[in-house]
């Protein structure tokens, strides 16, 4: 065995260790960072964004640790259901558990929930302001909308959700750049970001309105990247059309 194990290997034997689960098992929960954050990362780097996708890769790889504990524990829980064993699955699953906010707490998240894709959302916002800044900043754009998960309703939770420290939207109001028809649209993107963030509420009619104003960003995100209207995205044309009662055009 080499003496320098990769993260995985080392994290698949802490929780072979604290589950009895085979390592391949285990191996398997640690999963690789998502491809869209990767590439988001990567068009960051590109334009000189370093700190951002450095912090978005980090971001990633806690998220995976902690869910990779969480898979653990629910799955020793989930064998142990209807048997005499139960109660050992129930200790382990905790133990996962305590383990997976552990990893969080040492990253500076305080619980386990939205915050790590909260602060996903803060890199793709600070994408689609510096893509609002560029003459054809189509790529840049492209990634940070592919961030955002298809479903304006679940984006409405993570965007207003704070990530690990309150992070500042405000910078959208001022923001300027060439008048290139994709500067524009991502320049508009970054604010309805910052709209959806802003809406507190609180109950179904602030869930509903920070959605909407989602649906703005991924629609303008889409114009900044050189795509039609809300492109290839299913929950956000339906959500458009039948709660916001509005036409698509066609493409």
């Amino acid at each position: 065995m080499p003496k320098k194990q990769p993260f995985a290997a080392k994290l698949a034997r802490r929780i072979q260790a604290a589950t009895g689960l085979s390592y391949t098992d285990c191996l398997k929960m640690y999963g690789p960072v998502p491809s869209d954050w990767t590439a988001l990362a990567r068009e960051l780097r590109a334009v000189g964004l370093v700190d951002t996708a450095d912090n978005l890769l980090n971001v990633a790889a806690v998220n995976a640790e902690a869910g990779a504990w969480f898979e653990a524990g629910g799955m020793v829980q989930g064998m142990s259901y209807d048997t005499e064993d139960y109660a050992n699955g129930e200790r382990v699953n905790q133990a996962c558990a305590d383990a997976a906010e552990a990893a969080l707490n040492r990253a500076g998240f305080e619980t386990y929930g939205f915050d790590t894709e909260a602060e996903a959302y803060h890199c793709a916002f600070l994408a689609l302001a510096k893509a609002g800044t560029m003459q054809d900043g189509r790529a840049l754009a492209l990634a940070a909308v592919d961030v955002f998960d298809d479903d304006p309703l679940y984006c409405s939770d993570i965007v207003r959700d704070r990530g690990r420290a309150p992070f500042t939207y405000g910078t959208a109001a001022g923001l300027a750049g060439p008048e290139t028809p994709f500067a524009i649209a991502a320049r508009k993107a970054a604010r309805a970001v910052a709209a959806a963030s802003a809406v507190r509420t609180g109950g179904d009619e602030g869930w509903y309105e920070a959605a909407g104003h989602m649906v703005e960003a991924v629609w303008y995100g889409c114009a900044a990247a050189g795509l039609p209207p809300l492109h290839e995205r299913k929950e956000y044309r339906l959500f458009y059309q039948f709660e916001m009662d509005r036409t698509i055009p066609e493409e």
